[in-house]
């Protein structure tokens, strides 16, 4: 492949990674507010959108298979290839795990979310997509500085997982119904929580195409309730 071709593929298939990661914050948005308004009809688009982001995936694998197969790839630019592969993995599963977030609606019928956990799970919603714009933009730039910053960013994600968890078994209501909400909820938490991982898996993904080495993850200690 010509090297003025071949840099227009890897700038085509840097902007489709992107445009992935743009539907994946819209179904964090998207998925978050069906929840906390109780909208069925948001929650059904949620999950008829993801359609798309499946298809997109598809097609910068298929671009990806293309590239690899170029001997003339420069070393970074193979290891970015390389990478996108898990990049784009790692945002097809956070918009389904919003698709989860967004079926939480129909399974919390017809009981709104109490005060407390909306405020939480819009926070929850609003870090989720933050991390996944920090980290898709330091992959995309080849930035590692803001590629660090996510092992950060991603504690105050587990902050808000043990604030909701406390305010679920802090609840003083133990009727069957009360119990559904609460393990429904706690899932919610998890699924939150999930999608910053994916997005601290996506930032390790630039060290690894800057530099050649793989990022080494902290330990993190088991999730206390208590704390």
């Amino acid at each position: 492949m010509k090297e003025s071709a071949l840099a227009a593929r890897l700038g085509d298939l840097r902007l489709d990674v992107v445009r992935l990661a743009s539907l994946t914050t819209n179904a964090v948005a998207s998925g978050t507010e069906a929840l906390v308004d109780g909208d069925l009809e948001a929650a059904q688009r949620v999950v008829d959108d993801d359609d798309e982001v499946d298809a997109l995936r598809h097609s910068i694998e298929d671009d990806c298979l293309v590239l690899l197969a170029d001997p003339s790839l420069a070393p970074d630019d193979l290891r970015f290839v390389a990478g996108t592969l898990r990049v784009v993995y790692e945002l097809e599963r956070s918009a389904d795990l919003m698709v989860n977030v967004a079926k939480t609606t129909w399974r919390l019928r017809p009981h709104p979310l109490d005060a407390t956990s909306r405020r939480i799970v819009e926070r929850m919603g609003r870090q989720a997509a933050v991390q996944l714009r920090v980290a898709v933009n330091a992959f995309a730039d080849r930035d590692c500085s803001w590629a660090s910053a996510l092992a950060d960013m991603d504690e105050a994600m587990d902050d808000l997982q043990r604030s909701l968890f406390r305010h679920i078994l802090g609840a003083s209501t133990r009727d069957e119904a009360a119990v559904v909400r609460a393990v429904q909820l706690a899932l919610v938490a998890r699924y939150y929580e999930r999608v910053g991982d994916h997005a601290v898996t996506i930032a390790e993904q630039v060290q690894m195409v800057v530099t050649g080495a793989r990022a080494s993850r902290r330990r993190r200690p088991m999730l206390a309730l208590g704390s």
